[in-house]
């Protein structure tokens, strides 16, 4: 539901919880009136904007609720492009809801999940890409994804997509010329070189696209599954990249019958990282069970680290384990290096696995070339820092799409000599869908679904 900029809303801005301070926020044509008529402060007057103020905030029954400092930001100069308070009160819940309900009694109304950021957005204050970074920036769990977010945020999507939708509107002015000067008909030549202008674009749509699948990773995370048959170290290695003993450990073979899960911050990546059981044939029916739940973590992973010992030959074990995992990305890991090397790794296994760390787990030796393997297996396209940042919401990715299949299908229509109103249909469908990326084309429904994901509050 669009958000009724008549009306003034209130909310919490601060997590919920005890603490040293907490934000009450008020937006709307009524902000400031509501809130002096609940303030008393030793000098007279409005309040200033931008000039903190200090003061008591009384209740509705006239009792004195708690000392405060109050932040008037006048329009169009807030976050909202509206009036807009901030009361800064002790962090006390009860101070906090009674706050609040006092400001709901005096005429305001409680705010939606994202309604002060929609205000944002509709009051032109920032675009639907630049509301869905700030909101990717709340909920940031790394550096690395606060920093794409924090460039969203600042516009670098919206910037990357405007000389795009100059040239598709380029053209499509032209074609449109020359639908209105019938007798200046756009000559063959010239329409090759505007088919090739709007090919140029459409492959840096595909370049953006295919960013997506580095941006999934950075927003959501990695699973990386960690196989291997019983009592190669695997269990080692997970503790190691954890730093802690969070898998038991022993030298009998088939110890971990169970599944074991944690996340770990691999340079700005949250990674899961799953410790399986290992993959043999058994007639123990606990462990068979152990390495169905293997082979089904494997199956879910975005990539598998493979541990083979070092001090063994390869087996027709590890043949079928490496079966398991041809079809995403692998690190071999060649463990216990601090025994002797009695392993030779087959041409085949190096062919899937797309890096080698040879390593003692047991001593944690190489922990941080696994780690940066892992990293460059995970990410295989990231070499140091992007020029761009790449797509992190699934939306963008789908507006792209489909911009690039209504640019292609005008292109061939253009190519092929048909009348202008062809391939402008296409054109212009394709710069809509741009345009809902940041907003300047959008419905209703897809703003609720869009805000309906932001914390009350922002």
């Amino acid at each position: 539901m669009i958000s009724d900029q008549s009306e003034t809303i209130v909310a919490v801005a601060t997590p919920a919880g005890k603490g040293a301070i907490a934000v009450v926020r008020l937006s709307g044509p009524a902000a400031r009136s509501l809130t002096e008529g609940q303030f008393r402060r030793q000098t007279q007057g409005q309040l200033h904007p931008a000039s903190p103020t200090l003061g008591a905030f009384w209740g509705s029954r006239q009792n004195h609720l708690d000392q405060v400092l109050i932040t008037f930001f006048q329009q169009p100069a807030s976050f909202t492009g509206e009036d807009l308070v901030e009361i800064s009160c002790h962090g006390s819940p009860v101070v906090v809801r009674q706050i609040v309900e006092t400001m709901l009694e005096a005429g305001a109304r409680l705010a939606t999940p994202g309604e002060f950021t929609q205000r944002a957005f509709l009051n032109g204050k920032l675009d639907l890409a630049q509301a869905e970074g700030l909101r990717d920036l709340i909920e940031s769990q790394t550096a690395f994804q606060a920093k794409l977010a924090t460039e969203q945020l600042q516009g670098a999507l919206s910037l990357r997509l405007a000389p795009m939708k100059e040239e598709i509107i380029r053209v499509v002015c032209h074609i449109e010329t020359a639908l209105e000067f019938v007798e200046d008909e756009v000559e063959p030549q010239t329409r090759q070189e505007l088919a090739a202008a709007l090919q140029k674009v459409d492959r840096e749509l595909q370049e953006l696209e295919q960013s997506f699948a580095l941006g999934r990773i950075v927003l959501e995370g990695a699973t990386v599954a960690i196989v291997g048959k019983p009592n190669v170290g695997k269990s080692c290695v997970f503790n190691g990249l954890l730093n802690q003993d969070r898998a038991i450990v022993t030298d009998i073979p088939g110890t971990t019958r169970d599944v074991l899960a944690e996340t770990i911050d691999l340079h700005g990546i949250p990674t899961r990282l799953v410790d399986t059981a290992g993959i043999r044939e058994s007639e123990d029916r606990v462990e068979r069970l152990g390495v169905e739940k293997s082979l089904q973590s494997v199956g879910k992973s975005d990539a598998s680290m493979f541990v083979l010992d070092g001090s063994v030959p390869f087996e027709q074990e590890d043949w079928r384990i490496l079966e398991l995992v041809r079809e995403q990305p692998c690190l071999l890991v060649v463990n216990k290096e601090d025994l002797p090397r009695r392993l030779e790794v087959p041409p085949q296994v190096e062919a899937v696995c797309q890096s080698t760390v040879t390593m003692s787990a047991l001593k944690r030796t190489h922990l941080q070339e696994l780690r940066a393997a892992l990293l460059g297996v995970l990410l295989p396209a990231r070499s140091g820092e992007q020029e761009s940042a790449p797509l992190t919401d699934i939306r963008h990715k789908q507006c792209i799409q489909a911009s690039r299949q209504h640019l292609r299908a005008g292109i061939q229509a253009y190519q092929s000599g048909l009348s202008e109103e062809f391939p402008l249909y296409d054109f212009r469908k394709a710069l809509a869908a741009l345009g809902q990326i940041t907003g300047e084309t959008t419905v209703e429904d897809l703003l609720d679904q869009i805000f309906s994901t932001f914390c009350i509050g922002k």
